[in-house]
């Protein structure tokens, strides 16, 4: 019996199954790579966000402004929220201008 286009199949067969395996693992990591970047990102401005805010709340008299980071911008803006508080809002985008995350807080002045 001639078996040898039987067992060329099969092994085609096992090949494609572990191209595609291997195509969705590609993807995955992929996909991990991609979240790690962004949650690498968001715990730098969060830090950023927060060191900036505990400035400004030390200040005595706290002013806005704007600085740039290697990889976002921070800015701060500090409003009269009433005669003796102020508002203190920090925010952080990316260079492109996309937010990435925003503080804000009231202070007595």
């Amino acid at each position: 019996m001639n078996d040898e286009g039987f067992v060329l199949l099969n092994v085609l067969i096992a090949v494609f199954i572990f191209s595609l395996l291997m195509l969705a693992m590609g993807q995955e990591i992929n996909l991990i790579t991609k979240i790690q970047t962004s949650t690498t990102i968001k715990t730098e401005a969060l830090i950023a966000a927060v060191n900036t805010m505990e400035e400004l709340k030390r200040e005595e008299f706290p002013a806005s402004g704007s600085e740039e980071k290697e990889r976002f911008i921070i800015e701060s803006q500090v409003r009269e929220f009433s005669p003796k508080i102020y508002e203190l809002t920090v925010t952080v985008e990316e260079k492109n201008g996309k937010e990435i995350l925003s503080l804000q807080t009231l202070r007595e002045k």
